[in-house]
């Protein structure tokens, strides 16, 4: 395996100075050059990129973020990718729970995907059900931007690859977000205003993404909504 300091070299080599490329590694846990690279052009225009990297991330190449039920999960560093159970590129890597590297899904980005599950006991109109998703979906999408999900931009330019599907009750959303949260795939849960047609607070839809052999072991028996 390659070193930071060939890494550095090599994203050195294509224009980015030495700071960035260095950074890059360490938030992508030194899994190698092309997780850098996305890494680095997820985070082109970001204030801060030149921002030194903190010490806490400097002594050590992997980690784990801490989310809630609308984020990822994890022992914390503010900031820090999350070591998800998903590629790090559409390639040959995986970054495993314990933020270690290692050869996993052979991921083009045809395997990635996100889902929607809606709780249909609320008995929410059309209308109300779309605007729930939309919820869900820019709240997910932007939770996964906000953790530099390595994967993200190529998913986003191969056509956003989406389900919907349904759930019996908030509880059962509730058993499935923990189920994502344990794998370590990225999340979002709805809760509703109480302006229209429910209750505030009422859980309404679970936005979760990843690997879709990953996802798939969360939702998989889920029924699609229709």
């Amino acid at each position: 395996m390659a070193s930071r300091a060939e890494h550095v070299k090599q994203l050195m080599e294509m224009g980015f100075p030495e700071n960035r490329a260095r950074k890059a590694l360490i938030m992508t846990h030194d899994c190698g050059t092309e997780p850098a690279l996305h890494w680095l052009i997820e985070n082109a225009d970001s204030p801060d990129i030149d921002a030194p990297v903190p010490e806490s991330l400097a002594s050590r190449s992997s980690g784990r973020v801490e989310g809630s039920s609308s984020g990822f999960v994890g022992d914390t560093v503010p900031g820090q990718p999350p070591a998800l159970g998903v590629p790090t590129q559409p390639a040959v890597s995986v970054i495993n729970p314990d933020g270690a590297c290692s050869p996993g899904f052979i991921v083009g980005t045809s395997e990635c995907k996100a889902v929607l599950v809606v709780d249909t006991s609320l008995k929410m109109s059309i209308g109300k059900t779309a605007a729930q998703c939309a919820h869900a979906a820019v709240g997910l999408v932007k939770n996964m931007h906000a953790n530099s999900v390595p994967w993200l931009h190529a998913w986003e330019m191969e056509g956003e690859k989406t389900v919907v599907l349904k759930a019996n009750s908030s509880a059962e959303l509730e058993a499935l977000e923990a189920k994502a949260q344990s794998l370590l795939l990225p999340t979002f849960m709805v809760e509703d205003a109480g302006r229209t047609e429910i209750a505030a607070g009422s859980k309404t839809v679970l936005g979760i993404a990843g690997v879709s052999e990953v996802v798939d072991q969360v939702t998989g028996r889920l029924s699609t909504l229709r």
